[in-house]
């Protein structure tokens, strides 16, 4: 019984991804015309602190409002009520969902909250960056070798 409970944990990586690629392609229908969003962790996984980092100022109209702010201002509900009609919520907004199917929807809000706190990178990752660094310390060691030994023997000229 144990074991027919973990199988679904271990295929849900497999399955977020797949959702998260259909919910980009939500975002990008619905709202990439005029919205962008940045996570709020950096590359390596590690978040970056709310009180840390000062927050850029929102723009209110035009192309590119970024919307990882607001997505820190909003609980779900509010996203999933203001997705499924924003014209109810202001009748001025120039957003559009009205042709995105239910299913997009919660697809959208689901890559919205995975864009914001990307996973952390992948082991493969991990092991490409270090080997990165190591090799730029190893030729630089090498550099630093290359240029004392050339600086003995213009000394001994």
């Amino acid at each position: 019984m144990k074991r027919l409970l973990m199988l679904p944990l271990l295929l849900l990586p497999g399955l977020a991804a797949g959702a998260a690629d259909e919910g980009k392609l939500a975002f990008e229908k619905a709202c990439a015309r005029c919205h962008s969003v940045t996570p709020l962790a950096n590359s390596q996984g590690q978040g970056k602190s709310q009180v840390a980092t000062k927050r850029a100022p929102r723009k209110k109209r035009g192309r590119s409002m970024d919307l990882a702010p607001l997505m820190q201002e909003r609980t779900p509900e509010q996203l999933r009520t203001w997705i499924s009609g924003p014209h109810r919520i202001n009748p001025k907004t120039n957003c559009d969902t009205r042709l995105l199917p239910d299913s997009d929807r919660d697809l959208l809000l689901n890559y919205l909250a995975i864009s914001l706190h990307p996973p952390p990178p992948t082991r493969e990752e991990l092991l490409r960056q270090q080997f990165e660094k190591d090799l730029a310390a190893s030729r630089e060691q090498k550099q630093r070798k290359a240029n004392d030994a050339a600086r003995r023997a213009q000394g001994k000229k």
